[in-house]
């Protein structure tokens, strides 16, 4: 796909020529002062503190069992050179990473953009880009890192994000390396909301074969949901132009191994062989490769809700369900997150139960629905919190659709 190639491009470009000035503080403690790195804030920080980073450039960082939010203020493009780190959270633990942009260092090892590893609580990714680190050049060695890996995870949310498995690129005649996975869990359970998910490129020019295309999607144990995402399978690399080679076969876009998929509105596609330098094309990835697995396909059941990153209490914020036209639609919001599969309801739902369901309209025949929802004074001490908002729809059919979640940071004002 084009778009997620440009996005690399332009993320390499910012990462190459940005000279913004890093700058990180924690809502309501300026005794504290400002933070040259998100690490060091995160180190300073308390339980549920909300981390605010602005322009600039910032090493990988790891959040060790501390419920924390993680945000780009609004408008700032908040770029990490290296990977970000989620580990050993608690059961009643939650982290947020809000609007960061993401590429993995380079390093003798691939490197993810983004690792959860042991973690029992929530763990919330809403608007980022994680990509792999870059490859390796010494041959023999793994090269191109993956956009996330998730290890014994048992709750973890993306919304609106790009995982991208980073391109091998060019391995003049040593043997092909296979470009990076998108997203690669392992005994995790993982919701993608409107993502998009695609794996490498393998290398290009290595002998006797191009290097494989990445998985857009490799799952291990227990399980993943996806509604409205694209998944892609890497293309495959070519071949050696001194020769008379083979490209790189294709990457799958689902492989999936004892675990379950459910998914809603989602587009596999699987990558395509290489093409470059090549006497014999290689093989194109399967779309779903599968292993004593269940992966069950739904149609247009997606339902969308849009929120502004951040806002005050004592202000009215506008919200944005998108579904089809004459879905009734009720609110849900709360300031702790879940996460509950609910077949009945085609979502994995962030809200607990029980649930006070706020009616707020219908959709139109524009298929939309502008929603103000009014937060009034807040009287908790801390300086801002995290509210949770999703919704569901009823249509005709009196059948229900619960619509993506997302996260707003409200000020206390």
């Amino acid at each position: 796909m084009s778009f997620s190639r440009l996005a690399c491009t332009l993320l390499a470009l910012t990462f190459a020529t940005s000279t913004a000035q890093a700058d990180v503080s924690i809502l309501g403690k300026p005794q504290l002062g400002v933070f040259a790195q998100i690490q060091a804030a995160v180190d300073a920080a308390s339980q549920n503190d909300i981390l605010q980073v602005e322009d600039g450039i910032y090493a990988g960082f790891v959040i060790h069992n501390k419920s924390l939010t993680v945000m780009a203020a609004p408008g700032a493009l908040a770029e990490v050179q290296g990977t970000c780190e989620v580990r050993a959270l608690g059961p009643m633990r939650s982290v947020s990473l809000i609007g960061l942009t993401v590429g993995a260092a380079s390093s003798l090892t691939p490197q993810p953009g983004l690792r959860l590893l042991d973690n029992l609580g929530n763990v919330r990714l809403q608007g980022c880009t994680f990509i792999g680190s870059r490859a390796n050049p010494f041959p023999g060695q793994p090269g191109a890192g993956n956009g996330a890996e998730v290890v014994r995870s048992s709750k973890v949310t993306f919304t609106r994000c790009m995982l991208f498995g980073r391109d091998m690129g060019f391995l003049s005649g040593v043997l092909g390396r296979p470009g990076g996975v998108g997203l690669d869990a392992l005994d995790s359970q993982i919701a993608l909301y409107e993502c998009l998910v695609r794996g490498g490129r393998g290398s290009d020019e290595s002998y006797p074969a191009g290097g494989a295309g990445g998985d857009g999607v490799r799952v291990s144990g227990w399980g993943v949901f996806a509604s409205g995402t694209t998944i892609e399978g890497g293309r495959g690399g070519g071949g050696d132009y001194l020769g008379c080679t083979t490209s790189g076969d294709g990457g799958n876009g689902l492989a999936i191994e004892d675990a379950t998929a459910q998914l809603y509105d989602t587009e596999i596609v699987r990558g395509a062989a290489g093409g470059f330098y090549t006497c014999v094309e290689g093989m194109g990835g399967r779309r779903v490769v599968q292993s004593n697995s269940i992966v069950a396909e739904f149609g247009s059941e997606h339902r969308s809700l849009g929120a502004p990153v951040e806002t005050t209490d004592n202000a009215t914020l506008m919200l944005n369900i998108v579904g089809k036209p004459g879905d009734t639609v009720e609110l849900l919001v709360a300031q702790r997150s879940v996460f509950t599969y609910m077949s009945a309801l085609s979502g994995v739902s962030t809200i607990p139960q029980p649930w006070n369901l706020i009616p707020v309209g219908t959709i139109g025949p524009g298929g939309s629905l502008a929603v103000p929802y009014f937060i009034a004074d807040q009287t908790w001490p801390q300086a801002g919190r995290v509210f949770n908002f999703q919704a569901v729809l009823t249509n005709g059919l009196n059948q229900r659709f619960l619509s993506s979640p997302v996260q707003v940071v409200v000020r206390n004002t």
